[in-house]
């Protein structure tokens, strides 16, 4: 999951609430929060770009064991 600190349509205390469920479900997940940022990630290009690196990173790893 990924957030920016500053967002004001999704405040930050549910992305920390729904990683805390998440990860008592057992489902494996990594919480992003780009400081500075709001919903667009639009502040900072490096923002998008580690986004999609770890969004990349996790349905490697994670894709190809549900496609088994």
């Amino acid at each position: 999951m990924v957030a920016g600190a500053d967002d004001i349509r999704v405040a930050v205390l549910e992305d920390y609430l729904l990683d805390h469920a998440l990860h008592s479900l057992g489902v494996p997940s990594t919480l992003l929060i780009f400081p500075g940022e709001g919903h667009d990630l639009a502040e900072n290009p490096w923002h998008g770009k580690i986004k999609v690196r770890e969004e990349l990173k996790w349905l490697e790893k994670y894709a190809e064991k549900a496609g088994q």
